[in-house]
């Protein structure tokens, strides 16, 4: 997050003025083989600046006057983290995008992506990020390899299981976790379900089998008939002195049928 600092000064017969080209929707991720690409979509002409946070004089990790930015796997910072059950790597990657050619300004915006590259498509990885109070980063979608599996959604939700997307909330508020996966053919478990603050703090509020850790913070999850869709109201809460609250759950993959009867959601 960048501070500005504000001197007040009196002027006469002064306007400011906002700066006409803005975003105007969330950026579009790809997850290539050996690179990372976000695109960006604004109302009046490309950004002027596209850079990896904190590498602005990095000339591979900066992207000028166009509506996209390419980073190569392991450069600018980009975060490699391995998995194990399942298999594969997640890449992480935080932006920033300054629209003005000199000065940022309060249209700009900064963006963290991630990349999800599985060796097995048995269980995968996805999570959902919950600005509290404050509006750091927004955490964009994980995107997937999609061929070797379903499509699958982890999003927080108002007002109900179908309700709008949330990205900012006070402590307290309801909420709805939700979490889905398409195909007709496929039944799904939420497992292994962690809280993190972004610090290296995590809690396991999901275990293996599905079952809510603590009923104050998070139940067992509810499933739809078809068990392709899997939700659960909370109160929103956070770590102390934290504003940005993650969550990160696996999703175990079944055929409809006697392998998804092996699950267990007790």
């Amino acid at each position: 997050m960048r501070n500005v600092f504000i001197i007040p000064m009196l002027f006469l017969a002064s306007v400011a003025l906002k700066y006409p080209n803005e975003i105007v929707d969330t950026p579009i991720v790809i997850c290539e083989a050996d690179r990372i690409i976000i695109k960006i979509k604004t109302s009046i002409s490309n950004p002027s600046h596209i850079y990896v946070d904190g590498r602005e004089n990095d000339l591979e990790c900066v992207s000028r006057n166009q509506n996209k930015i390419e980073v190569l796997h392991d450069k600018c910072g980009m975060v490699n983290e391995k998995t194990e059950e399942p298999t594969g790597s997640i890449r992480r990657l935080c932006i920033f995008v300054q629209l003005h050619p000199l000065f940022v300004t309060e249209s700009d915006r900064s963006y963290c992506a991630q990349c999800v590259y599985m060796d097995s498509h048995v269980m995968k990885d996805i999570e959902s990020t919950l600005d509290i109070s404050e509006a750091p980063p927004l955490q964009l979608s994980p995107q997937f390899d999609a061929p070797v599996m379903p499509k699958c959604n982890y999003s927080i939700r108002k007002e109900g299981k179908d309700g709008p997307p949330v990205q900012y909330a006070s402590i307290g508020d309801s909420v709805f976790h939700v979490w889905s996966c398409d195909g007709d053919h496929n039944g799904i478990l939420v497992q292994n379900c962690h809280v993190e603050d972004g610090q290296g703090n995590k809690i396991l509020i999901i275990d293996q089998n599905g079952c809510g850790i603590d009923h104050y913070v998070m139940d067992t999850p509810v499933y739809n008939g078809e068990q392709s869709i899997a939700y659960q109201e909370t109160h929103v809460f956070k770590f102390a002195q934290r504003t940005v609250t993650r969550f990160i759950c696996q999703i175990k993959i079944c055929m409809k049928g006697d392998d998804c009867k092996k699950l267990s959601v007790n």
